[in-house]
C-alpha cells in the first residue's frame, strides 16, 4: 500500500510539473503599425529567406528544425505582408527588388547544475532559464548590394516549478516576439529608408 501511494505522488509530481514564460520587454514596442513614413508610389517585391540558429550558453549555433522553426519562419514572412510595404512577399527565390536575409537567433542560457538539481527533485526545487531572440536582418538590392543591417534583440524568462501548471495557459508564445523583432526591423529599415 505504502508503494502505492509513493508511485502515485510521484507520477501526480511529474504531471502536476510546468514552466512558465514570459517576455522581458526589452524591445521598444513599435508606435506605428503598419508603418506608413516614406510610403513608396510603386511597392517593391520582396524576397524573404528565414534561418534559425539554436544555441546554449553563448556556444555555437546549430541549425533549429522541427515545427517552431516553421512558425518563426512564418511568422517573419506574415509580419513582412501586414507592413503593406511590399507588393508581394515570397518565401520561394524569386525574381524580386529586395532580397531580406532574416536570421534567428535563440540563445538559451542557464545553469547546467540548478537543471539537474530541478530534475533530480522532480522540479519541487526550481530553476530558471533566459532565451535570448535576436532577428539580425541583412536587405540587399537586385544586383545582391547590401543597402543595411538591422539587428534586434527580445528575451523570454522561464521559470520551471513544481506548481507551476497553473501558468501554463498563460505563457509567452515565440512567435509573437519573433512578429514583434520583425515590426520592430521593419521600422527602424523603413526611417533608415533602406527600402
Amino acid at each position: 500500500m505504502k508503494g502505492l501511494i509513493k508511485h502515485c505522488l510521484v507520477l501526480a509530481a511529474v504531471l502536476l510539473t510546468g514552466c512558465v514564460s514570459y517576455s522581458q520587454h526589452e524591445l521598444p514596442a513599435v508606435q506605428t503599425w503598419p508603418p506608413t513614413a516614406n510610403a513608396p508610389a510603386q511597392k517593391p517585391t520582396v524576397y524573404v529567406r528565414t534561418t534559425a540558429q539554436n544555441h546554449v550558453n553563448g556556444g555555437p549555433g546549430n541549425a533549429a528544425v522541427g515545427a517552431p522553426v516553421v512558425l518563426w519562419e512564418k511568422a517573419v514572412s506574415d509580419t513582412f505582408q501586414q507592413s503593406n510595404r511590399f507588393s508581394r512577399v515570397s518565401t520561394d527565390k524569386v525574381d524580386s527588388d529586395l532580397y531580406v536575409d532574416a536570421t534567428l537567433h535563440n540563445n538559451e542560457e542557464y545553469s547546467p547544475v540548478s537543471a539537474f538539481i530541478t530534475g533530480f527533485t522532480i522540479c519541487i526545487i526550481p530553476t530558471t532559464a533566459k532565451n535570448i531572440f535576436t532577428l539580425e536582418t541583412v536587405f540587399k538590392d537586385k544586383d545582391g548590394k547590401e543597402l543595411g543591417r538591422v539587428k534586434k534583440s527580445e528575451s523570454v524568462r522561464t521559470w520551471v516549478h513544481l506548481v507551476l501548471i497553473v501558468g501554463l495557459p498563460f505563457q509567452t508564445d515565440t512567435r509573437e516576439v519573433v512578429e514583434a523583432l520583425t515590426r520592430s526591423t521593419l521600422d527602424e529599415a523603413v526611417q533608415r529608408k533602406l527600402f
